[in-house]
C-alpha cells in the first residue's frame, strides 16, 4: 500500500486530463461560434439590394435561400439529426429549401467532391446580376454583401474540417484508461490499517475513503464532460440542434429581405425630445443602485493632499534640453501656469473610502507593495557626444570624477546613490541649464538607467559590455 501510494504521481493524471479537456472545450467553442447565423447576410442584402417589384424580391429571397441550402448540405453530412430529416436531396425540395429547378441544376454540375460551394456560387452570380441591373448602387455595397457571404461560408468550412479531422481515437482512449488505472491503484494504496507497527496508520478508522471518493467524483465528472463535448453534432439534449438553426435561418432571412424590406414605422418625436434623457425603471428594479462605470484611474485625485489648492504646470526640462541638443529653437519663453484645483465630488470616493476600516486595512496592504522610488540624482557628463537616443553604443566618458566607465549615449543618466554619502564634486554646468547635483560614488553600487525610457529601448540587458562594467550582484 505504501509503495503504491508514494508512486501515484507516476500517472500524470492532472496534466493528461487537463490538457484533454482544454483541447475538447476549445474545439467545441470554435464549432459553436461558426455554426452560422444568416442575419448579417439578410440585413445587408435588404439594405443594399433595392427594388419592391417581383424581380427585386426574387433576387433577395434567392440569395439568402441559396445560403441556407448550402448550410443544410453541410449539416446533412456532419449532423445525425439533420441527416435523418433530409436523407435525400428530394426531401430538401419538399421542405422548401430547394426548388425542383435548383435540384435539376445541382445534379447537372459534375464534381467528384461535395458541392457545398454551389449555393454560394449562385448567390454571388445573383449579386452580379443585381449590380448590372442597377439594383445595387456601387461595387462597394456589392462587396459588403459578398463579404458577409464569405464569412458565413468560412465558418461552415471550418466546422466541416473539424468533422473531417477529429481528435485521434487513441487520445481519448488513453486518457480514459489513465483515469481508470489511477483509481484502480487508489483502491489498494488508499487503505488505512489500525496497527501501531503499520506504516499506514490513522487515528480514525476510515472505513469509507471519503477524500478519495470526492476526488473520484470530480475527476470522472471532468472526463465525462469532455466525452460529451467531443462530438456536439449528435442527438443528445446538449448537442447542437442544427434542425432548429436551419428553420430559424430560413424564416428570419425571408422576413428580413421580403416582409420587412423598406418598411419601417412612421417617425415621431420620442418622449425625450427637448428634454433630459432619463429612462424609467420598474419599481422592483429601481430599488437597486445603478453602478456607474468609472475608469481605473478616476480616483487618482485621492493621492493629492487635501491642503493642495493649486497645481503648477511647467515645461519639462528634459524636452527643452533635447530641443537645444538637436538645434531646435523655439520662440516661446519658459512659462509657468497655475491651475486652481477643483475636486469633483462625484469622483471623491477615493477620499471617502479612507474613512472605512476596510479601506484603511487595504490601503496599508497596498502601501507595503507600493513601488518606492530611490533617491536619485541626475548627472550629465561633460563633453557628451550626442547620438541617436535608441543607440546601444558604449563610449568611455568621464561619467564620474574618480574613474572612467562606459555610459550609454543618452542625454541623461540616473545614478542611484545613498544620500548620506553623496558629495558634490567641482564640476561646471552650461549656463543655460539649471544647476544639478554631482556625486562621487566610485565605491557605491550604480545603475545607469536612461531617463524617461524603459529597458526595451536602450537594451541594457542585451549588451555584453554593460554586464562586464556594471555587475549588480556584488557591492
Amino acid at each position: 500500500m505504501q509503495f503504491c501510494n508514494r508512486r501515484l504521481d507516476y500517472i500524470p493524471i492532472n496534466f493528461m486530463l487537463g490538457f484533454f479537456v482544454t483541447t475538447v472545450i476549445n474545439r467545441w467553442m470554435t464549432q459553436f461560434a461558426n455554426l452560422g447565423m444568416i442575419d448579417n447576410i439578410a440585413l445587408f442584402t435588404s439594405m443594399y439590394l433595392s427594388g419592391n417589384d417581383d424581380r427585386g424580391r426574387l433576387l433577395r429571397r434567392s440569395i439568402v435561400r441559396f445560403c441556407v441550402m448550402s448550410q443544410t448540405m453541410v449539416f446533412r453530412d456532419i449532423h445525425i439529426g439533420v441527416r435523418k430529416r433530409f436523407p435525400t436531396l428530394e426531401t430538401m425540395v419538399a421542405a422548401g429549401i430547394m426548388t425542383s429547378t435548383d435540384l435539376k441544376k445541382f445534379n447537372e454540375v459534375e464534381s467528384r467532391y461535395a458541392k457545398y460551394w454551389l449555393g454560394f456560387n449562385w448567390s454571388f452570380n445573383l449579386l452580379n446580376e443585381a449590380r448590372r441591373e442597377g439594383r445595387i448602387e456601387s461595387a462597394y455595397t456589392q462587396n459588403a454583401i459578398a463579404e458577409e457571404i464569405r464569412t458565413f461560408r468560412s465558418g461552415l468550412s471550418l466546422i466541416w474540417t473539424y468533422d473531417w479531422v477529429p481528435l485521434p481515437l487513441m487520445y481519448p482512449q488513453l486518457v480514459f484508461l489513465a483515469v481508470h488505472c489511477y483509481y484502480l491503484v487508489c483502491l489498494i494504496s488508499r487503505q488505512f490499517v489500525i496497527n501501531s507497527d503499520a506504516k499506514m496508520t490513522t487515528e480514525i478508522d476510515l472505513g469509507v475513503p471519503f477524500m478519495t471518493i470526492i476526488e473520484f467524483i470530480f475527476y470522472m465528472g471532468w472526463l465525462k464532460v469532455a466525452m460529451d463535448l467531443l462530438n456536439p453534432f449528435g442527438e443528445d439534449e446538449d448537442d447542437f440542434d442544427c434542425n432548429f438553426l436551419i428553420d430559424r435561418n430560413l424564416t428570419v432571412a425571408m422576413g428580413i429581405v421580403d416582409d420587412t424590406h423598406d418598411d419601417g414605422p412612421l417617425l415621431e418625436k420620442d418622449m425625450f425630445w427637448n428634454d433630459t434623457v432619463s429612462p424609467l425603471y420598474s419599481k422592483a428594479a429601481a430599488q437597486r443602485n445603478v453602478n456607474f462605470y468609472f475608469g481605473s484611474a478616476t480616483n487618482a485625485d485621492s493621492q493629492i493632499p487635501d491642503d493642495v489648492r493649486q497645481i503648477t504646470m511647467i515645461p519639462h526640462p528634459f524636452n527643452e534640453k533635447l530641443d537645444q541638443m538637436y538645434g531646435k529653437r523655439t520662440n516661446r519663453p519658459p512659462v509657468e501656469s497655475v491651475v486652481e484645483l477643483k475636486r469633483d465630488q462625484r469622483f471623491s470616493t477615493g477620499n471617502n473610502r479612507k474613512q472605512t476600516v476596510e479601506a484603511r486595512f487595504s490601503n496599508k496592504i497596498g502601501a507595503i507593495f507600493q513601488k518606492r522610488h530611490s533617491k536619485s540624482l541626475t548627472i550629465t557628463p561633460n563633453g557628451f557626444n550626442t547620438k541617436a537616443r535608441a543607440s546601444t553604443d558604449i563610449e568611455t566618458l568621464p561619467t564620474f570624477t574618480t574613474n572612467q566607465k562606459p555610459c550609454y549615449s543618452n542625454p541623461d543618466c540616473i545614478v542611484e546613490v545613498d544620500e548620506e554619502t553623496a558629495e558634490q564634486p567641482n564640476m561646471e554646468e552650461p549656463s543655460q541649464d539649471p544647476p544639478r547635483k554631482r556625486v562621487n560614488i566610485s565605491n557605491k553600487r550604480e545603475s545607469v538607467i536612461s531617463m524617461g525610457r524603459s529597458r526595451s529601448f536602450n537594451h541594457f540587458g542585451e549588451h555584453v559590455d554593460y554586464h562586464d562594467y556594471y555587475n549588480f550582484d556584488k557591492e
